[in-house]
């Protein structure tokens, strides 16, 4: 079957950017879906930003398009206007996952593909070509005959390294314009699942508790293709757990060093995993680890508590130490709008994040995503101010808190970037570089970006504040 799947396009404050990064998780059911003799074609519509007409899709058998929470109202209005053509609409992605009752209902989509989805859509794709009855597939969510079916749910891939690298010759590769410390960088992913569960996050739901891994070698070797093929310096671990297994990590780092494979690269941590291997830390950063992205979370340990985080903040004090000593960045992400914070301890957060000194610091307002313990509670308690999806973006509040108004919220959060951002201490600050890859020969004339990178972050808060205050007023 030719098959093309859509992308729909983002809207927030990243985007505007030109944060965009390829749709990996289309490029990996198409990679699937070509062993079985399908075609397939990407429409990314962060980049080609066009509407789509009957004559763009009048060679394809099937439509399929991914929705998160947020981008889920614009997937559904592209799926009413493929299916007014009369083609077979497939949607997929985290929010579907969770709420595939409501988006057949919508009566714009033939079939939702719940979870991690290269088997599962693939077998549809068999099952539609060849006439099939569906209601043996497992993973999926179908209307028939007024009924709604919903099959049992289906076992994620399990051996990552049996499937083919995503199929990244669909992209436009050269309109992806993401760069870490100046290099071209390109995104991958090593592992999936989740053992963590935390409160606020739907990973382990989507992806299962089960923590399942590409080995060093299948990882090397995407790397020296992207490297090779694609002259790729860079690269961006996606995974919830790089560090998960130490021993993995450290197998990567052989591997990496024995094909002498010269690049930089960052991946999600967390703060217990690298206060207990300082060592793996130390030499992650002698294979080109730049940069680390941590989930701090909060200044509070009663929050930490709430979000299920199992951390500390003397843990938080000591992984940033260790991942400092050894000239590696670190982007911290923090999380505000807990129904029971009060402004002070917003600001509080804001006061930890500057004495942390994270390279960049994130703030994201508390957004009860579906699949998540804390959609659950809300959802039960009556909380959720609203059920505009769009609004579901990290960046609007959604739930009711006791003793802060949504404006205000929305007010706190602005501020809480300006107050780290924009002051003088972070201007005038030494760029900290890491002295493995500060050796390297393409970053030589790369020491000092602080005043670019300040440029950025004052850029990322004008963008916030604007689109904030548009939304308030």
């Amino acid at each position: 079957m030719k098959v093309l799947l859509i992308n729909p396009a983002t809207s927030n404050i990243y985007s505007k950017l030109n944060s965009n990064l390829p749709p990996l998780g289309l490029a990996y059911l198409a990679s699937f879906g070509q062993k079985y003799g399908h075609q397939f074609e990407i429409l990314d519509l962060n980049i080609n930003k066009k509407e789509i007409t009957e004559e763009d899709l009048k060679d394809f058998d099937v439509i399929g398009i991914t929705a998160d929470t947020p981008r889920y109202p614009v997937a559904l209005k592209i799926a009413q206007k493929v299916k007014s053509f009369g083609k077979t609409v497939v949607m997929g992605g985290y929010h579907v996952t969770f709420m595939d009752k409501e988006a057949l209902a919508h009566g714009s989509v033939d079939y939702v593909v719940r979870g991690e989805g290269e088997e599962i859509f693939t077998n549809l794709l068999n099952a539609l070509e060849n006439n099939q009855d569906v209601e043996n597939i497992d993973g999926i969510s179908f209307i028939k005959d007024g009924k709604y079916f919903r099959t049992k749910e289906a076992k994620p891939p399990q051996n990552l390294d049996e499937l083919p690298f995503p199929a990244r010759e669909l992209f436009k590769l050269d309109k992806y314009h993401t760069t870490l410390n100046d290099l071209k960088s390109i995104t991958m992913v090593t592992s999936r699942g989740c053992p963590f569960n935390c409160y606020f996050c739907s990973s382990s739901q989507f992806g299962g508790l089960k923590w399942r891994a590409r080995s060093p070698k299948s990882i090397v070797d995407e790397i020296e293709y992207l490297h090779n093929t694609y002259k790729y310096d860079a690269f961006e671990f996606l995974d919830d757990n790089f560090t998960l297994n130490p021993k993995r990590v450290y197998e990567f780092a052989d591997e990496l060093e024995k094909r002498n494979i010269d690049i930089i690269w960052w991946c999600f941590s967390r703060v217990d995993t690298i206060v207990k291997n300082e060592a793996m830390i130390k030499r992650m950063a002698e294979v080109g680890l730049y940069r680390v992205f941590l989930g701090l979370e909060s200044g509070s340990e009663d929050v930490l508590g709430d979000y299920s985080k199992n951390i500390s903040l003397n843990q938080q004090v000591e992984a940033i130490k260790i991942l400092k000593k050894y000239g590696v960045l670190v982007h911290g992400s923090f999380i505000i709008g807990d129904e029971n914070e009060t402004e002070e301890m917003i600001m509080n957060t804001v006061k930890w994040a500057r004495k942390l000194k994270p390279r960049i610091a994130q703030f994201s307002v508390l957004t009860p995503f579906p699949g998540t313990r804390l959609y659950a509670d809300m959802e039960k308690g009556g909380k959720l101010l609203h059920h505009n999806w769009q609004g579901f973006d990290a960046l609007h509040p959604t739930i009711k808190m006791k003793y802060i108004k949504p404006k205000q919220l929305q007010k706190l959060t602005i501020k809480s970037y300006r107050k780290f951002f924009v002051n003088f201490e972070r201007i005038f600050k030494k760029e900290e570089v890491n002295e493995h890859v500060s050796k390297k020969e393409k970053l030589k004339e790369k020491k000092d970006n602080i005043f670019k990178t300040m440029k950025s972050a004052i850029d990322l808060y004008m963008q916030l504040r604007n689109e904030v205050l548009k939304k308030v007023n």
